[in-house]
């Protein structure tokens, strides 16, 4: 189970043979102002690897820059 909060989009991604899922939370009970977050998957599991501080977010997109 993931926890979400009014999450309004799931993005899954790979990099470097590592899968991930970005949750975009949208809004807690009382507040736009609450972390989206990236889980990475193990293969069995979800677990957390990073919280971003998101306003009301609605979206993510997943693109690579080369350089």
């Amino acid at each position: 189970t993931i926890p979400t909060h009014g999450a309004w989009d799931l993005e899954w991604f790979s990099m470097d043979g590592t899968s991930y899922l970005a949750v975009a939370n949208h809004r807690n009970s009382s507040n736009f102002d609450i972390d989206s977050v990236i889980y990475q998957w193990t293969g069995s599991a979800f677990f957390s690897v990073q919280a971003i501080p998101t306003h009301g977010a609605h979206d993510w997109e997943y693109f690579s820059i080369n350089g």
